[in-house]
């Protein structure tokens, strides 16, 4: 059994502790649920919005600036710079991707493989 903590070390730990950050979102603690859920709504269309834009404000890059110039980076005011990156992925041939689901499914069936569960929020509209 843990012995108690005496007050002076508790004292000594409490002080220890960091600062304890502000509430970045102040103005959320006072709506209720319906409200929570309706700045969810709007909050997403504006993600949307921008995000329409920010593709758009791309395109108009991709055709200002060449490859050299986004690969080594374009700077900008603030300390920015903007650089070109690139992901690769892989399209496979139908009897390649079979394979992977039937080892996928083997190792599930037999605790070769774990299940990773991430919990998430959707909003999606009634019709």
């Amino acid at each position: 059994m843990t012995p108690p903590i005496s007050p002076s070390d508790l004292l000594r730990v409490l002080k220890a502790l960091p600062p304890e950050a502000p509430d970045p979102f102040p103005h959320l603690a006072d709506l209720n649920a319906d409200q929570l859920i309706q700045r969810r709504v709007e909050v997403t269309g504006t993600i949307k919005t921008l995000e329409q834009q920010r593709h758009a404000i791309d395109a108009e890059l991709l055709s200002t600036f060449g490859d050299a110039e986004l690969r080594f980076g374009v700077r900008a005011p603030g300390g920015w710079v903007l650089k070109q990156r690139s992901r690769t992925s892989w399209d496979y041939a139908p009897e390649v991707r079979d394979a992977i689901k039937g080892l996928q499914g083997q190792a599930q069936w037999d605790g070769r493989a774990q299940p990773l569960t991430s919990t998430y929020l959707c909003l999606t509209q009634e019709t």
